[in-house]
């Protein structure tokens, strides 16, 4: 199996997105002297597939005509379930309480829907998430987002459009007509909610923007009827049920209870608790952008059918998108991480690594580095310095303060490794001293300790450049190091390097 290293630091600051490469670089270059084929990857290798293969297997959500508006990835239900059950292996627990305490949990029940007349590509009944079905009788339509599978979208200009598609009510079986709707989120529940103006605000001003009747199924404990005391809509969560038959005058808690025992027996309704964890940019909308994609306007989603018309549009991606990339999925992952995306970038790259239809679900963690943030000057110093004082001038989580003396430390280092590298060994073996300290190097670098790494490799490399003579046994073991610790070229080939390190 491939080793792949992602960075993920690509959306942040400049500094910190190279701090992300350079311990990238680092793990990469640490299993490739192990003898692993090891790559260090940025995002996937075709972006525009990565994203139709996202809108086919989960939702892709966003408008480029609003200023500024991003793509936005939206996990399925069961890559939000196996997330929260922490069923996608043994990921770093600070990093998983973090993400626990993003998701939300939203108890309530599934109901399923039928539809009327089911249509080559939507066959399976539309399921609704509702959180109090207590006055569910008297619903009255159900509203989709506008990139619902049984949207058509909406026009410009327009917030609101039926889609001439019916399901039925699974406790009455009434027709209820299906309606695209902005103010519907897809991130919550299915991405569709039941529409009942008489108990809820939300619908309520909805209902009376598009014309939908306003019924009731709950009424006060002392409503008569009595056309002086006509019910005021919204009703919430109070009084007993009225005008549905047999469960007329049950208590609103126990209607709920009547409703979800008959729907259960029904095959119906199930219990169920929503998984919140929003949604996520994964590409950004923009004339410049390298990527180009079909984007339907109207259902503001990509098109990902052969016969779904879309308007060319060009985007720049976020490194996360590599999970839906079938290389990234199938090889051994190692990720870096700016600490600031626990909850951002790198969930939402757990969630798509846990999303089934994206093809085989990683049956462990990646390993994970996080990276801390980055202060000081940075403009303007040399690419190979800097990326090694990023690197060794603090422990990868620890904030760093970027000073000039670090900077000196670094380009004395590489200064130093030229001379070496420039002078003719001897015939010999290392010395013990030099095996030792070389052995205890490694260790930190096994820990990836690079601070103290660095330090004792400093260390050795300035009792090498003040000796006479150094043996070709020793050079090997150093530049094995050096290789590691800051990708220097090295006189050696990569199998006597890989050897050298594995003898320590």
């Amino acid at each position: 199996m491939n080793h792949i290293v992602l960075s993920l630091g690509e959306s942040q600051a400049t500094a910190v997105a190279q701090r992300c490469r350079s311990h990238a670089a680092f793990i990469s270059r640490l299993a490739a002297l192990d003898g692993v084929t090891s790559t260090v990857v940025n995002g996937p290798e075709d972006p525009a597939a990565a994203l139709a293969a996202l809108a086919a297997a989960a939702g892709l959500v966003g408008d480029p005509q609003q200023p500024g508006d991003a793509i936005r990835y939206v996990p399925t239900q069961r890559a939000r379930l196996r997330v929260a059950a922490e069923e996608d292996g043994n990921w770093p627990q600070s990093l998983a309480s973090r993400q626990r305490k993003t998701l939300r949990r939203t108890p309530g029940a599934l109901f399923t829907f039928p539809l009327e007349e089911p249509g080559p590509d939507t066959t399976a009944p539309l399921q609704v998430f509702i959180t109090d079905w207590s006055p569910s009788p008297a619903a009255c339509a159900v509203a989709v987002h506008p990139g619902h599978p049984l949207s058509d979208g909406l026009t410009p200009g327009h917030r609101a459009a039926f889609t001439g598609r019916y399901c039925r009510h699974p406790l009455t079986g009434d027709l209820l007509p299906i309606w695209v709707a902005d103010w519907v989120k897809p991130e919550f529940g299915t991405g569709a909610v039941l529409v009942n103006p008489g108990h809820d605000a939300v619908d309520l001003a909805f209902g009376r923007s598009v014309g939908l009747p306003i019924r009731f199924a709950l009424a006060p404990e002392d409503y008569d009827e009595d056309p002086a005391n006509w019910l005021v809509p919204p009703v919430v969560k109070t009084g007993r049920a009225i005008r549905t038959g047999s469960t007329d005058g049950l208590e609103f808690t126990e209607a709920r209870a009547a409703y979800f025992r008959i729907l259960s027996e029904r095959g119906l309704a199930v219990e169920h608790t929503d998984i919140g964890a929003g949604s996520f940019p994964v590409a950004s909308f923009g004339e410049d952008g390298p990527v180009k994609i079909d984007w339907q306007a109207e259902r503001r989603t990509a098109a990902h059918r052969d016969e779904d018309a879309g308007t060319p549009v060009r985007l720049s991606t976020s490194p996360a998108l590599a999970a839906a990339d079938p290389r990234v999925r199938g090889a051994s992952l190692a990720v870096v991480a700016a600490s600031t995306t626990v909850e951002t970038d790198l969930l939402a790259l757990r969630l798509m690594l846990a999303e089934p239809a994206l093809g085989p679900v990683p049956g462990q963690a990646p390993e994970v580095t996080m990276v801390g943030p980055v202060t000081g000057a940075t403009d303007g110093v040399d690419g190979p310095v800097l990326d090694l004082a990023l690197l060794t001038a603090a422990g990868a989580t620890e904030s760093l303060a970027v000073k000039a003396p670090q900077l000196e430390a670094a380009q004395r280092f590489l200064d130093a490794h030229e001379r070496i590298a420039g002078a003719s060994p001897v015939d010999g073996d290392a010395d013990p001293a030099t095996t030792k300290a070389a052995a205890q190097i490694k260790g930190l670098l096994r820990r990836q300790d690079t601070k103290q790494a660095f330090t004792q490799l400093y260390r050795l490399q300035k009792t090498l450049a003040k000796a006479e003579s150094v043996a070709d046994g020793t050079l090997v073991i150093y530049e094995a190091l050096a290789r590691i610790v800051a990708g220097l070229p090295s006189r050696y080939e990569e199998q006597r390097l890989a050897a050298a390190w594995q003898q320590l």
